[in-house]
């Protein structure tokens, strides 16, 4: 640990010479003729947004408006959150990497991007997310001469292809930055995957949101409970789901397993920042009725999940294990904690070790 940064540095030049030469471009298709060839970066990329559209941005680009907090995370990953200068409201008050932004002027919010602000600050380009949450009117901005690009910049089958699509639009040291980045996380699932094919068994999962609402089979959070060597109860419980989340009935959840009810129950709660807050919904949740006989309370095993970023986006690889950690203690030879602190040194971030709360009886 103590050579970390000498050694991440060092990777980063090694990928920077490496990717001069081959431009880590992958959906780009628009270039004046003067591409990686001769050591110029292309004049111009096509960036093939989530919903398959394409859009052609001129290269590198100096000045970039963000309203996607997982791009506005990935933009600091990849060295240049120094060109964005405006941002949603979401992403200034975010409280695990918001600070990064503290001095980036407002445009509105992650649908409704302020135009005329926009340009006010010498800006025509903007990043938001694709699938959900959307700009609103992409034809208004358009119509102003901004040009959006979509990219949801989430999701285990579409991250990395994101990032690097974010990368081709700023050069060679972003696309290396980007790589970096790449490594660290396909090495982490890739071992996860591999623990969680040899485990023998399965533990019962109830997962939530501060909402009330619980993860149903059409989330992607189901996918990550399984792949962390847990079974999402809720694909028990709630056939032929319409949407990602839905409300699950008390009584169903208390009667899950001949009324064991699941073994660990885990709330995602962004908006705990301490511990005694933490305690405070962990009681909340073993006074609801019922709650007192399942496996899960009877057990010490209810995570208050504090860092609600890492379970989606360019964290969700931690998150991943420190799921895994929860459900498996002692399998796993990397442990989040750790992944945090290399995640911050590598990257420039302070995000706050805190993760997740556990209440010990005594």
């Amino acid at each position: 640990m103590v050579d970390k940064k000498l050694l991440t540095i060092s990777v980063v030049v090694i990928m920077v010479c490496s990717v001069a030469g081959v431009a880590l471009i992958s959906n780009s298709g628009a270039n004046d003729g003067e591409g990686p060839s001769n050591g110029r970066y292309p004049s111009s990329v096509t960036i093939t947004q989530n919903d398959g559209r394409k859009v052609t941005v001129a290269t590198p680009v100096e000045k970039i408006c963000v309203v996607n907090p997982n791009a506005a995370e990935l933009l600091h990953i990849l060295g240049v959150s120094d060109r964005v200068v405006g941002i949603s409201e979401s992403i200034a008050k975010d409280t695990e990497f918001g600070y990064i932004y503290d001095d980036v002027p407002v445009i509105g919010t992650y649908s409704t991007p302020n135009g005329e602000k926009m340009l006010e600050l010498g800006c025509t380009i903007v990043v938001g997310q694709c699938t959900s949450m959307a700009i609103k009117d992409t034809a208004v901005l358009e119509g102003m001469g901004i040009t959006a690009i979509l990219l949801d910049c989430y999701g285990m089958g579409q991250l990395t292809d994101d990032l690097r699509q974010l990368a081709s639009l700023f050069g060679h040291e972003a696309q290396a930055r980007a790589e970096v980045y790449i490594q660290m996380y396909e090495e982490t699932m890739a071992a996860v995957e591999q623990a969680s094919a040899a485990l023998d068994s399965r533990a019962s999962v109830y997962m939530e949101l501060s909402n009330g609402k619980a993860y149903t089979s059409r989330s992607e959070m189901s996918s990550l409970i399984e792949l962390a060597g847990g079974h999402n109860i809720v694909v028990d419980l709630k056939e032929n789901p319409t949407s990602s989340t839905d409300h699950v009935s008390n009584e169903a959840i208390i009667a899950y397993d001949g009324g064991k009810g699941p073994e660990f129950v885990f709330v995602r709660e962004g908006r705990i920042v301490s511990e005694a807050e933490a305690e405070q919904k962990y009681q909340d949740l073993a006074a609801r009725p019922g709650w007192d006989n399942i496996e899960a309370v009877k057990n010490d095993n209810v995570y208050i999940i504090t860092q609600a970023g890492m379970l989606s986006g360019p964290r969700i690889f931690i998150g991943l294990v420190y799921l895994f950690e929860a459900l498996h203690p002692g399998v796993l030879d990397i442990s989040s904690a750790e992944l945090l602190e290399e995640y911050n040194d590598k990257f420039g971030y302070d995000i706050e070790p805190m993760m997740g709360y556990r209440h010990i009886s005594n």
